[in-house]
């Protein structure tokens, strides 16, 4: 009983790990025995090594294995005996499942993995597929212990799973012996006392009468010398058959057909023998056809046809060029040769093409449809052929290759003495052409050297000065010419794409826009040069990335109208204080949210009353801003000079409380009269300072000098300078204080803060 195993993926990935849910037919004898759906990976695995089937196929590999770290962990995985077959392909190479069925007259859905998997044990128990070989000639078998130590009894359980352990090993070599196969034996201990024993067999894997598993608490691990890439073997020792055409001649043109049409070997090569050609086709299968495009068959193809015993075959006519080259389309040939022998082997299958259509429609599922095409071609009736399938063990074995012994007659004398005349005209043709070839080298060396003098004359007759001159004059005004005409296009472009956006301008309700795709001195001068980049133009930016202080400069030097940035990139402007450094530079930036401006390449168009609206709200808030600017820098020029002025007070060993009371008064004074003979407010400097008397709210406070009495303080709010004689009589300066600023100039602020710090400056160096 032969039992197959046909399985298919159901469920997973194929591409990503051997799991998922598959589908199991079981083949008996030809005939489905049974069906499992949605098993796992690990319960198909215990099915095998449980039943042992002869045969495990599939139909593609990527399912069960998709990588070759996989397919290797599965074949050790496998009991002895059974054999891992790919049903879909041919060779090494992949074909379709459904090709693969015609060839035995079976019809299934293709997309249902149940059906794949039945086709795929049907086809390997008819002896289609290759069978899977992973595994080298060398295989090391191990036995050790299973299962963890105990911890009571440990003498009696060491010596309990050495018993088991060497009663395998001896199973296990008993079984090598039998099977005799050539192995060594080793037996260590571990630090524990187990034994492991290890055997080396010089075998391939699937010839070694063992297989993984554990039993009694023995591990017995099975595992082969690993090939680096799989070999493909044809389960059947059948070799396929083929349709051969031969051109034969001192170069032979061989080309080989299988029994569905396809080209599977086409070569040609010169003076090959009759035991060669044998050779040669023998390695690619076995013909039952031969074919040439003669109408008479050569003496030498003849004697390769009667060497395979195989059905000749040859036109009515010789075949003409152009109809060998009809024949020969579609497919790849190097020569004239191997035109000649595929042009024969085609229309020897045409000729029997239609022959093999209506059969295939009669011939009952699971019959393989090679043979039946062997014996149409062999002149057999369908039902003789059915009728010799049915008893396979009177099916008449496939004629021996004979290689007739060459006996040489009057005409082969004669050939074989053309063929030595041939010899020695190619040997003094290849002289020849050698000596051809030297002298084609020598008169190609005189041209060089005949091209060279007369460059040098030539250099010599131009090396005059004016003629020298002269083209050194034209070679300017050529490469002058060129960079003009360059210019003149470069200019007319611009001229076009101005015009268009002047036209734009000129549109009803609508203002023109330039497009900068990105905020960058480079992006502005390609822009200039396009289209211009002048006084009151309006630009939209895309992108603000990688913006400079420079070119910011630059758009304010051109002197530009505006600046409109998109919604988002408006925001960014606000995070990266871009919108700050366009007002420094009292350049309008505007936001293009509200705007809505439509772009069409480098120009663009936007409403001019909401143009002009966002405009208008521009400007005001630049007018605050620039206000808030000036009265910061007021401020911080103020603080500057009180920060002078209590350095100059402390160097002078003066209360500074005193003089900020003084400066504190002196700007809430409209406008103070100048005081005689006293200057604004100058200190003496004493080791002590003498007591200083608070006025009240109404008065301002008085310094009294040590010499002198008190001054009267002046009745007005203004502030009044500490009395002290003066040497000499000095005319009275009036202060700077004295000018009324008007209200909201900041200029007139500033300037008064200014003048009044160089009077008291002054005073102080005259002192």
């Amino acid at each position: 009983m032969n039992l197959v195993f046909g399985i298919d993926k159901i469920t997973g990935s194929a591409h990503s790990s051997p799991g998922g849910l598959y589908s199991l037919v079981r083949v008996v004898d030809k005939r489905i025995e049974s069906e499992e759906r949605s098993i796992t990976l690990q319960h198909l695995l215990h099915l095998i090594n449980a039943e042992k089937p002869e045969i495990v196929a599939f139909a593609s590999l990527r399912e069960i294995a998709p990588d070759t770290r996989s397919l290797f962990t599965l074949t050790e995985a496998l009991p002895f005996g059974t054999k891992l077959v790919l049903i879909a392909c041919i060779g090494a190479k992949s074909a379709p499942l459904p090709k693969l069925a015609e060839r035995y007259n079976l019809r299934f859905d293709a997309s249902n993995p149940m059906e794949q998997a039945k086709i795929s044990g049907l086809i390997a128990s008819f002896g289609g597929g290759y069978e899977i070989r992973t595994f080298e000639g060398v295989t090391t078998i191990t036995v050790s212990r299973a299962r963890p130590p105990i911890r009571t009894h440990q003498n009696r359980y060491i010596r309990h799973m050495q018993g088991s352990l060497m009663s395998i090993s001896r199973e296990i070599e008993a079984g090598l012996l039998a099977n005799g196969l050539m192995f060594s034996s080793s037996i260590s201990r571990s630090f524990r006392g187990e034994r492991i024993v290890e055997f080396s067999v010089t075998a391939p894997r699937h010839e070694v009468p063992a297989s993984s598993k554990t039993s009694a608490g023995v591990s017995v691990r099975v595992a082969g010398t690993r090939k680096e890439a799989p070999d493909f073997l044809p389960i059947s020792k059948r070799p396929p058959y083929l349709i051969v055409g031969i051109d034969p001649g001192t170069t032979v043109g061989i080309a080989a057909l299988n029994l569905d049409g396809d080209l599977v070997h086409l070569s040609s090569t010169r003076a090959l023998g009759q035991a060669e050609i044998i050779a040669a086709i023998t390695a690619v299968g076995r013909p039952v056809l031969i074919a040439t495009d003669k109408a008479e068959m050569p003496f030498g193809v003849e004697k390769v046809r009667r060497a395979f015993s195989a059905v000749a075959w040859t036109p009515a006519k010789d075949v003409l060029i152009k109809e060998k080259y009809d024949l020969a389309e579609g497919y790849d040939f190097g020569n004239d040769h191997e035109r000649d022998s595929l042009s024969a082997a085609v229309m020897a299958y045409r000729s029997y093409a239609n022959k093999f259509e209506s059969v295939q429609k009669r011939m009952p599922p699971g019959t393989d449809i090679d043979m039946v095409r062997a014996g149409i071609i062999r002149g057999l009736s369908l039902e003789q052929i059915l009728e010799t399938l049915k008893h396979p063990e009177i099916l008449p074995e496939e004629p021996e290759v004979i290689v007739e012994e060459f006996v040489p007659d009057e005409k082969d004398e004669r050939i074989a003495r053309l063929e030595e005349t041939v010899a020695k005209l190619r040997k003094l043709a290849g002289s020849l052409s050698e000596e051809v070839e030297v002298k084609d080298k020598a008169i190609a060396a005189l041209q060089k050297r005949l091209v060279f003098e007369r460059e040098e004359r030539n250099a010599e007759m131009l090396s005059t000065e004016a003629i020298t001159s002269r083209d050194t004059e034209l070679a300017q005004v050529k490469k002058a010419l060129r960079k003009e005409e360059r210019r003149s296009k470069t200019l007319r472009t611009r001229l076009e794409r101005m015009k268009h956006y002047i036209s734009l301008q000129a549109g009803d309700g609508c203002t023109a826009l330039k497009v900068l795709l990105l905020l960058a001195k480079d992006h502005v001068k390609t822009l200039d040069d396009e289209m211009g980049v002048g006084e009151e133009d309006i630009l939209y930016v895309l992108t603000i990335d990688g913006w400079g202080k420079t070119v910011i400069r630059d758009l304010a030097e051109a002197k530009i109208g505006a600046v409109i940035l998109p919604r988002l990139t408006y925001q960014r402007a606000k995070s990266q204080h871009l919108i700050e450094e366009f007002r420094e530079a009292d350049i309008p930036i505007l936001d293009g949210a509200n705007l809505s401006p439509r772009v069409k390449g480098k120009i663009g168009v936007v409403d001019s009353a909401a143009f002009e609206a966002a405009l208008a709200d521009w400007k005001t808030t630049q007018d605050v801003y620039k206000n808030e600017k000036k009265i910061g820098e007021i401020h911080g020029m103020v603080k500057e000079y009180q920060v002078e002025r209590v350095k100059d007070v402390l160097e002078k060993g003066i209360d500074p409380t005193l003089v900020f009371e003084v400066d504190r008064a002196k700007p809430e004074t409209p406008a103070s009269p100048p005081v005689p003979e006293k200057p604004a407010t100058v200190f003496r400097p004493k080791p002590a300072a003498p007591p200083v008397e608070k006025p009240a709210p109404a008065e301002k406070p008085v310094v009294k000098p040590a010499a002198k009495p008190v001054a009267k303080p002046v009745p007005k709010p203004a502030p009044a300078p500490v009395p002290k004689p003066a040497p000499k009589k000095e005319t009275p300066k009036k202060p700077a204080s004295s000018k009324k600023p008007e209200n909201g100039s900041a200029e007139k602020i500033l300037f008064g803060v200014l003048s009044e710090y160089r009077e008291e400056r002054k005073k102080e160096l005259k002192k």
